[in-house]
């Protein structure tokens, strides 16, 4: 008996099964492609991801394949700028910059090659799981094998087999377009195209232009539903606006049609689902991995509590956490895709581009204008990031020193005095679990017995 299944191998299915084995489970991961995807899909992930891919142990290996983003600008037709948000480029709150640009091949094979740190997780590939009874977690797969599992994750994609073998519904928030996403890498230097995202506002012919990493740069471009898909020459004739085949080769080209969907049920029995199984959202804000690997960041310490306590309550409280956080993302994914299929107007505005972290749902801990929402990740005072020096566990940020039977950290004082707290309790997740708001409230905050946990 496994005490893990994840069936999918993605960059969601890596991140819960590295998660999983740092926390010493046992974990098998069932991919049915023979070979991984050696080409990019995913280009973006933010602060909070690289945080979760900290608490991997995985951060180094998976900087070595991004840089970092210098914001979005939204043009017009004309090439006018209508709105200017760069990105700071200092650390920001969660102790990571807070945009990055990467090479999806090169993250999967720093997660692939960090379960090679663990004996108890397992990777196998070219196997398609046939049949999921979710009343037991138990598989049989396409090589002949049964295997059982306390519990199994569907990292499966959008046309995720897991969330249909066990009647998992799917809501349609009614957005749906065919988009061209076509990568190239530069031939020859091209400085003008900038490092910037662009958002084209157009009407007529909306487009996203996104600089990767190295020489690959990525344009989006909405199709005309009722067309056929271009072929090569049709391609080169859309981005003729930017490049032509003297600076550029084509390394992909695919016809996407961009959905908006959530999960009304994200568990059935021990089986549950995340990333693309469990979500959809256009790509304008490029978080759609992100979502994910929010998922198996509230995941993963919930079903380690679930197999070390014998006891899985608590993971009833992860669908009703993610699903309106992700629901947020997807809300203002679909308004930023309004905006981007018109003409805009006005004038340019230039600001700071902020990153949005919405509260959780309803689940663990309390809800208010602090509990259950993102915290900070401080050094603290032997400059060691906050979650590493909790080591994966609660953990609490206070004004000064307090008692606590878990680690406490006074580095974070600016932020508490800015939301009128003196100490919160943050979770494995990094969520804050609760707040007290004056010394003698801090007092409550722990006894973990009070958290259950």
């Amino acid at each position: 008996m496994t005490d893990i299944a994840i069936i999918g191998a993605g960059p969601v299915g890596l991140t819960l099964a590295n998660l999983l084995g740092v926390r010493g489970l046992s974990v098998r991961v069932i991919e049915k492609q023979a070979q991984y995807y050696d080409l990019p899909r995913a280009i973006h992930f933010d602060g909070e991801a690289m945080r979760v891919f900290q608490a991997a142990g995985l951060a180094e290996e998976v900087l070595a394949h991004t840089h970092v983003g210098a914001g979005m600008l939204f043009k017009n037709a004309d090439d006018v700028v209508l709105i200017d948000w760069s990105r700071a480029q200092d650390i920001g709150p969660m102790g990571w910059h807070e945009s990055y640009r990467f090479h999806q091949p090169g993250l999967e094979d720093a997660l692939r090659r960090g379960l090679d740190r663990f004996t108890n997780v397992e990777l196998t590939s070219g196997v398609e799981v046939t049949e999921l009874v979710a009343e037991t977690g138990t598989m049989r797969l396409s090589n002949g094998e049964n295997l059982s599992a306390s519990y199994v994750i569907g990292c499966d994609g959008a046309d995720s087999f897991t969330r249909a073998a066990v009647g998992l519904p799917l809501s349609d928030l009614g957005f749906q377009e065919r988009w061209l996403v076509v990568d190239a890498v530069l031939k020859c230097p091209r400085p003008d195209l900038g490092d910037y995202s662009i958002q084209f506002c157009d009407a007529e012919n909306p487009a996203t232009y996104v600089r990767g990493t190295k020489d690959r740069r990525r344009w989006e471009i909405r199709l005309n539903q009722a067309k056929a898909d271009p072929d090569n020459d049709a391609i080169w004739a859309l981005l003729s606006r930017w490049i032509t085949p003297d600076d550029a080769d084509l390394e992909r080209a695919a016809v996407y049609t961009f959905r908006s969907a959530v999960a009304a049920r994200w568990r059935e029995g021990p089986v549950l689902i995340a990333g693309d199984a469990a979500h959809q959202m256009p790509p304008f804000m490029g978080q759609g991995m992100c979502a994910g690997v929010r998922d198996v960041a509230n995941l993963a310490w919930k079903l380690d509590h679930a197999i070390s306590a014998g006891d899985d309550a608590i993971l009833d409280s992860y669908g009703s956490e993610r699903a309106s956080h992700v629901t947020e993302f997807i809300d203002l994914t679909m308004r930023l895709g309004k905006l981007i299929n018109q003409t805009a107007a006005g004038g340019a505005p230039k600001g700071q581009m902020k990153s949005i972290w919405p509260g959780l749902g309803p689940g663990l801990g309390e809800r208010d204008d602090v509990a259950g929402r993102l915290a900070p990740q401080p050094r603290v005072d032997d400059g060691t990031l906050a979650d590493d020096a909790a080591k994966g566990g609660f953990y609490i940020l206070a004004r000064t020193p307090i008692e606590a039977s878990v680690p406490v950290f006074t580095e974070a004082t600016d932020w508490l005095s800015e939301n009128g707290v003196f100490a919160v309790l943050v979770r494995p997740d990094g969520y804050v679990f609760s707040a007290a708001r004056d010394q003698a409230g801090a007092a409550d905050l722990l006894g973990v017995g009070r958290v259950g946990l």
